[in-house]
């Protein structure tokens, strides 16, 4: 199983079937709060549509285009966390991830990204990881400002959330901008 350990509190594990059932309840009790950010939960309606899911990225892994893991804080399942596309030949890869609302504001997902990041510099070798995020989602935004990234622009009308197209900020930090100190 793979496990990387973030801090004593948080650990990221590759995300496999034996979460489903986790992730599911997690979205589940999460809908209204995850729905404002991301078009995917209308479509989790059972535990099924979160093991397909997870099983596709499964594949990504397999072919080197994306890795997604399960964030673990004191032994509980509590969000997710993945390099959404890795692009190898242009040495870069998206970062994304969602986290129960009871636990935002710990930290956790600050301390979990970081690791992500520090990952893809030194594991990966990318030249530039980055994030987008709706202009207006403020905690995603500030997320990639204290953790070093670089605001690149705005991209408009670039994401469908519930039929609206939403303006994205785009951030990007490159690895010689990267401080392996910073948390």
């Amino acid at each position: 199983m793979f496990f990387i350990e973030v801090d004593s509190e948080i650990k990221l594990a590759l995300t496999m079937p034996k979460y489903a059932q986790d992730i599911f309840k997690l979205i589940d009790s999460n809908r209204d709060f995850l729905s404002q950010w991301f078009p995917w939960v209308e479509h989790v309606k059972e535990v099924k549509d979160t093991e397909k899911f997870i099983n596709t990225r499964l594949e990504h892994l397999l072919n080197n285009t994306a890795l997604h893991t399960t964030i673990i804080y004191n032994n509980k399942v509590v969000g997710c966390l993945d390099f959404t596309v890795i692009d190898d030949f242009n040495k870069r890869a998206g970062i994304g991830y969602w986290l129960d609302e009871a636990h935002n504001g710990k930290g956790i997902m600050s301390r979990a990204v970081w690791k992500l990041i520090c990952i893809g510099f030194e594991e990966y070798k990318f030249e530039k990881i980055f994030i987008d995020c709706e202009v207006i989602n403020c905690r995603s935004c500030n997320l990639a400002k204290r953790l070093g990234f670089t605001h690149e622009g705005v991209l408009r009308k670039h994401y469908n959330i519930n039929g609206i197209q939403k303006d994205m900020n785009f951030y990007g930090l490159l690895r010689e901008d990267w401080d392996r100190k910073m948390i």
